[in-house]
């Protein structure tokens, strides 16, 4: 057989810097979906869940660390972070659709946020000009002549 791509390639976890976690390293658990649909949505396991263990992640111990800050909330004390989907009735796109989220939502994390650009002006510094405008001002005020009511 030739080694050419397999179904499961595209159900591999995508991260970013062009990496990758093979899908044989992700947890897929399916269960019944809520909601509306009838006996179809109790009898089938349509909603899936996809589980990975941030620590088996191929990322760099500084990247590694952002996740465990930026998503605390979302990851167990076992380390694992996990994405649900059950917005269609077929488990194969809800498959396609969690690990989808669970890559932007791996993507967003690792992204360095910009430095904030003050915009505003700062008091001290509004203060500092008007200071130098009332300098300018009175500075040019001594040069003209004026007449005084005397002349």
């Amino acid at each position: 057989m030739a080694g050419g791509p397999t179904p499961d390639d595209d159900l591999d976890l995508q991260l970013p810097g062009n990496r990758r976690m093979p899908a044989a390293r992700i947890e897929w658990r399916a269960t019944t979906s809520g909601g509306p649909g009838g006996q179809h949505a109790n009898k089938t396991a349509s909603r899936v869940e996809v589980v990975v263990r941030i620590d088996e992640l191929p990322l760099e111990p500084r990247e590694r660390a952002r996740l465990y800050e930026r998503l605390a909330s979302r990851i167990t004390g076992a380390g694992e972070l996990s994405v649900a989907a059950a917005d269609d009735r077929s488990q194969h796109r809800n498959r396609r659709t969690a690990l989808r989220r669970l890559e932007r939502l791996i993507a967003d994390a690792l992204r360095e946020q910009r430095r904030r650009v003050p915009t505003r002006e700062s008091y001290g510094a509004r203060l500092r000009g008007r200071a130098s405008k009332q300098h300018n001002a009175t500075r040019k005020q001594s040069r003209s002549w004026r007449p005084s009511d005397d002349d």
